[in-house]
C-alpha cells in the first residue's frame, strides 16, 4: 500500500487585489467563463457556463478510500463549469480503478483558483487553461510575486478554440476591419478577454483602437442580434453553443484569423496551438476557420509520488474510451495531443515515464 501523501507546506498567500480580481474574473456567465482562462467553457455542446458563481469551496466528494490510500483531490470548476463534471468523473474513475489511490473533486471557480488552492496545498491535482498555467508556473500577470514553481503536467487533454464571430451584414472583410467598430471582446477579467488582447495585438490593435463591449457569452449574443456590434469573440470548445446561437439568430459568420497574424500568436506565446475549425462543424459553415486555440491541462503538484502520477496518468488513456460515454468531452481527449501547448511547463516525472513507455517522448 503507498504512503498517503502530506500535501500541506507553507505557501504565500495570493495577495488581496489578486485574489479578489482573479476570482472576480472568474465569476459565472453564459457559457463560458467569465473566466480564469476561458478552460471551463462549454464544449461539445455541452451548456455549461465556464467556471461559473463565487462560491468555490467544498467539492463532491465521490469516494473517501480505504485507510492507507493516497488521497487526489482535484480542484475543477463550480458546478455549472465543464471542468466539474469532468473532475467528478476522473476523481470516481480513479478511486474505483486504481489500487491505493482515492479521490474527490472539489468545486472553485476554475483554473486561477486551482492553482491557487494547489499552490497552498489545499488541492493536489487540478483543471487549468494554458494561459493561465504559464502565468503561474513563471509568476507573470495576476501571479507576479506569487509564482508556483512546483506545478507539474499531468496531461494536455483538449483545446479551447477562439471563435471570431462577425456578422454578415457588417461589411467586415478580416479583423484587422474592426478597428473603430463595436466589438465584443468578452467579460471583462475573462480567459475570453485576454485571447481578444492577444487577436487584436497581432493585429497592431488594442481595445483603445475599438469600442469595446465588455460581458459574457449571453451579453455577447444579444449585442449582436441587436446589431449593437460587428463582432465578438467567444473562446470555447467546439462546438460552443453559444457560437451556434450567434450564426442562427444574429446571421453570425465565422472568420479565420490570418496566417500572419496567427504565426505571430504562436510565436509569442507558448501555450496557443494552431487549429482549424473544420466545415460543417457549425450550422451553414462551408468553410474551414483557421484559428488558434489554448489547450486545458490536467495538472498535479510535484510532491505527488512518482508511482501515483504514472498509475493515474496510465489509467485515464488507457481506459479513455470507457470514459467517452460519462461526458462527451472526453471524445476529444486524444493522447497524441498531450503535449501541445504546454510551452516550457515541466511534466510530473510520473506521467513522463508513461509518455516515455508509449514512445510519446524522446
Amino acid at each position: 500500500m503507498m504512503k498517503k501523501m502530506s500535501t500541506k507546506r507553507v505557501f504565500p498567500a495570493v495577495t488581496m487585489a489578486v485574489g479578489l480580481a482573479l476570482i472576480a474574473g472568474c465569476g459565472g456567465g453564459g457559457g463560458e467563463e467569465s473566466g480564469n482562462g476561458g478552460g471551463e467553457e462549454e464544449a461539445g455542446g455541452n451548456d455549461a457556463s465556464g467556471e461559473g458563481g463565487l462560491d468555490g469551496g467544498d467539492g463532491e466528494a465521490n469516494n473517501e478510500g480505504e485507510e492507507g490510500d493516497t488521497h487526489i483531490n482535484l480542484a475543477t470548476a463550480s458546478e455549472t463549469g465543464l471542468y466539474y463534471p469532468l473532475g467528478a468523473t476522473l476523481a470516481n474513475f480513479w478511486s474505483n480503478e486504481v489500487d491505493g489511490v482515492s479521490s474527490s473533486s472539489q468545486s472553485s471557480n476554475g483554473s486561477v483558483q486551482n492553482m491557487i488552492f494547489m499552490a497552498q496545498g489545499e488541492a493536489d491535482a487540478g483543471f487549468v487553461m494554458g494561459n493561465i498555467l504559464q502565468d503561474a508556473y513563471e509568476g507573470e500577470n495576476g501571479f507576479e510575486g506569487e509564482q508556483y514553481e512546483d506545478v507539474r503536467i499531468l496531461a494536455g487533454v483538449y483545446p479551447n478554440y477562439n471563435h471570431v464571430v462577425m456578422r454578415e451584414n457588417a461589411g467586415i472583410e478580416s479583423i484587422a476591419d474592426i478597428e473603430g467598430e463595436n466589438f465584443a471582446p468578452g467579460a471583462t477579467g475573462s480567459g475570453t478577454e485576454i485571447a481578444s488582447q492577444h487577436i487584436l495585438g497581432a493585429y497592431d490593435l488594442t481595445f483603445d483602437d475599438i469600442n469595446a463591449n465588455f460581458g459574457a457569452f449571453p451579453e455577447a449574443t444579444d449585442l449582436m442580434r441587436n446589431n449593437q456590434v460587428v463582432g465578438a469573440n467567444i473562446n470555447g470548445g467546439v462546438p460552443t453553443s453559444a457560437v451556434s446561437e450567434m450564426i442562427s439568430t444574429a446571421n453570425g459568420v465565422l472568420t479565420s484569423i490570418d496566417d500572419e497574424q496567427r504565426q505571430e500568436m504562436l510565436d509569442e506565446y507558448d501555450f496557443y496551438i494552431d487549429e482549424t475549425i473544420p466545415a460543417g462543424t457549425y450550422e451553414g459553415q462551408e468553410e474551414d476557420v483557421h484559428t488558434t486555440a489554448m489547450q486545458n491541462f490536467i495538472v498535479a503538484d510535484a510532491s505527488m509520488s512518482d508511482e501515483v502520477a504514472y498509475d493515474i496518468t496510465k489509467a485515464m488513456w488507457e481506459n479513455i474510451e470507457d470514459l467517452h460515454s460519462s461526458h462527451e468531452t472526453f471524445q476529444q481527449f486524444e493522447i497524441e495531443n498531450f503535449d501541445e501547448g504546454s510551452g516550457d511547463i515541466p511534466f510530473h516525472p510520473g506521467a513522463e515515464q508513461y509518455y516515455e513507455e508509449e514512445g510519446l517522448l524522446d
